[in-house]
């Protein structure tokens, strides 16, 4: 379960991903070591090298939190097709493991978000690929402050009925307050297949 750190705000990138098994888990401590700065490396950056951060403003000097991450209750698993009896479902899709990794920029904390989960074809789905709309959220003080829905595609090989996934939101940018980043704001992550639908135009 991912759990909030409270670190130097040089090493705040060891908001990492620890592999437990076959999946992926946030971890939290109190030093960066070499062997969690190579695996963010590897995992979330391609094997890209980390820049070393500068602490340039009051922000980067402080002691900052990175928020915690979970799954939004009832939003971790979704059927696709007639829900209502196991014959009808085409896909189930589910989110497994959550990570998240928090580096501040100046007065702004940037976050990558990192879910991984599984699609299993159903009794009436076939082989090929699925959409499953994945939505991250980052609520602060009761408000929303950041909201993205990431359709994801997803392929089943003809000769597999589950197929896995991994998804990489990097695009969250949070302003630093006057409070620690890890207690003010929170991190949900789910499914919304509501979300993915279209709004339907009123009629005038």
């Amino acid at each position: 379960m991912p759990v909030s750190a409270r670190v130097p705000s040089r090493f705040v990138r060891l908001a990492a991903l620890c592999l437990a098994g076959a999946g992926l888990a946030a971890c939290s401590g109190t030093t960066a070591t070499q062997s969690e700065k190579t695996f963010t490396e590897r995992f979330l950056f391609a094997g890209t090298k980390l820049p070393e951060q500068k602490e340039t403003s009051e922000a980067s000097r402080r002691e900052l939190g990175c928020p915690s991450a979970r799954i939004l209750e009832g939003t971790g698993v979704f059927r696709a097709g007639d829900a209502g009896g196991a014959r009808g479902v085409t896909f189930q899709a589910a989110i497994n493991d959550l990570a998240r990794e928090c580096n501040p920029d100046g007065e702004v904390m940037r976050i990558r978000v990192g879910v991984q989960g599984r699609v299993l074809l159903g009794d009436s789905g076939k082989p090929g690929t699925v959409t499953v709309p994945l939505r991250v959220a980052v609520r602060g003080n009761g408000q929303t402050v950041y909201s993205r829905l990431v359709p994801l595609a997803v392929t089943i090989p003809s000769n597999d009925t589950q197929a896995s996934f991994v998804v990489i939101d990097d695009q969250i940018a949070l302003p630093i307050t006057g409070e620690d980043p890890g207690e003010y704001y929170s991190i949900l992550v789910g499914i919304d297949p509501q979300g993915a639908r279209p709004e339907r135009r009123r009629r005038r």
